[in-house]
C-alpha cells in the first residue's frame, strides 16, 4: 500500500497534486502504528519528499513537521531540512527530534536566530561544543533557557563563561545559584571551580555556595523587580544584558583569554593561564612582572595560544605594566617561529578542563 502511494506520487508532475498527496501519503505513514516502515520504505518515503520539497506549500509542509518531527520515521537528511523551515514550522522539529543532526543543530546554535538558538536550548542531548557555542553567541534569554536545561551538561570551560556574565549581570548569577540547587553535578561544578579560587566567582555566589544560602541568593534576585539594578554587598548587578561578549564567538582558551584582557580581568587571566599550564598563580603573575620577554614567551607557548592571540596579550600586558609596545612586532615573528619549534618537538601539555 505505501509503496504502491510513493510510486504514484513520483507520477505526478503537478505542484499542487503533489502537495496534497504527500499530505495524505504523510497522515498514512504516520498512523501506520501496526507496521513499522521498514528501512528501504523509510528511506524510499524521504527521497522523494526531498525531491518536491521545494514544491510542496505551507500545508504540505506543516503536515509534515506535526506527524513526523517527534518521531524517527524520517531520515536525518528531512528531518535536517525541515530545521531549516521559518521558525514556526520548524520549532518542533528543533527541539524534540531524534532524528536532526548534531551538524544541523551546531549551525543553528551558530547562526541561527535567537528563537532558534533558544529553542536548540532546550533539547537534552546537546554537545559541550553546542553549549559553549550557544553561551558565546547568544542573547543572555538564550543563556537563562540552557541553565534551565538540567539535562545539558555544562563544562568547566561554559562555567567559568557563565562567571564572566554573573560578574555584572543579576539574571545570570540568579540562574547560576538556581541551577546549582536543581542540578547535583553542576552544584559539584562550580564547587570545582570555586575551590580552586577563581577569581571570577561573584563574592555573593561565593558566601551563598559555601554558607549553603543558594536558594536565598536565587530568590532575592529574582523577586526583585523595582529598578534596573541590583545591590548585593555594595555591587552593582543590572538587570539588563551587560555588554560582555566572548571574544570571536567561542568558548577556546584564547578567545576566554583575550575576553578578560578585554575586561582588565588581569586577575582572572593568570588564574586562567596557571590552570593551563599547571602553576602556580603567583609564580605565572611573578613572570608577567618581569622584565624577561623570553620567560613570558616560554610560558605562553605552553599555552599554545596562537601567535595573534600572543601579540593582544602582549598589547595588555604592556597597558597593564604601562610598558612601551615598540618591541612587540618583533616578539610576536620570534614567538611564531618558537611556537612551531614547540609544537614539533614536544606534545602539548594535557590539557586542563577550562
Amino acid at each position: 500500500m505505501l509503496r504502491d502511494s510513493l510510486e504514484e506520487l513520483a507520477k505526478i508532475r503537478e505542484p499542487e497534486a503533489r502537495s496534497r498527496l504527500i499530505r495524505a501519503l504523510v497522515a498514512e505513514y504516520a498512523k501506520s502504528e501496526d507496521h513499522e516502515p521498514t528501512p528501504v520504505e523509510k528511506e524510499l518515503f524521504c527521497k522523494i519528499v526531498l525531491t518536491v520539497f521545494e514544491q510542496l506549500d505551507r500545508g504540505a509542509r506543516y503536515e509534515l513537521v506535526v506527524r513526523l518531527a517527534r518521531t524517527d520515521r524520517i531520515t536525518s537528511e528531512l528531518a535536517d531540512r525541515l530545521a531549516q523551515e521559518e521558525f514556526e514550522l520548524s520549532e518542533p522539529v528543533i527541539e524534540t527530534s531524534p532524528m536532526v543532526s548534531q551538524e544541523a543543530l551546531l549551525l543553528l546554535s551558530r547562526s541561527g536566530s535567537a528563537r532558534h538558538k533558544a529553542t536548540v536550548a532546550k533539547r537534552p542531548d546537546l554537545s559541550e561544543q553546542m553549549i559553549d557555542t550557544l553561551i558565546a553567541r547568544s542573547p543572555r534569554n538564550v543563556v537563562h533557557t540552557l541553565l534551565a536545561n538540567t539535562k545539558a551538561t555544562i563544562s568547566v570551560r561554559a562555567v567559568l563563561a557563565l562567571l564572566i556574565f554573573a560578574n555584572s549581570e543579576a539574571e545570570v548569577l540568579g540562574g547560576l545559584a538556581k541551577r546549582a540547587l536543581d542540578d547535583e553535578d553542576f552544584h559539584e561544578t562550580l564547587g570545582f571551580v570555586i575551590g580552586n579560587d577563581c577569581p571570577l566567582v561573584p563574592a555573593p555566589l561565593k558566601r551563598a555556595y559555601e554558607n549553603g544560602e543558594l536558594e536565598s541568593l536565587a530568590s532575592t534576585i529574582n523577586s526583585r523587580t523595582d529598578g534596573d539594578e541590583i545591590v548585593i554587598d555594595g555591587h552593582v548587578y543590572s538587570r539588563h544584558e551587560a555588554s560582555v561578549h566572548i571574544a570571536s564567538g567561542e568558548l577556546s582558551f584564547d578567545s576566554m583569554l583575550l575576553t578578560l584582557f578585554e575586561q582588565d580581568r588581569v586577575d582572572a587571566a593568570v588564574w586562567l593561564i596557571a590552570r593551563k599550564v599547571n602553576l602556580e598563580s603567583e609564580v605565572v603573575l611573578d613572570t608577567f612582572k618581569s622584565d624577561s620577554d623570553a620567560a613570558v614567551m616560554m610560558l605562553m607557548l605552553r599555552t599554545g595560544i596562537s601567535d595573534a592571540t600572543y601579540r593582544d596579550f602582549l598589547k595588555a600586558r604592556c597597558a597593564w605594566l604601562d610598558r612601551s609596545t615598540r618591541n612587540i612586532h618583533n616578539l610576536v615573528m620570534r614567538y611564531k617561529t618558537e611556537l612551531l619549534k614547540y609544537r614539533r618537538m614536544a606534545p602539548m601539555p594535557e590539557k586542563v578542563p577550562v
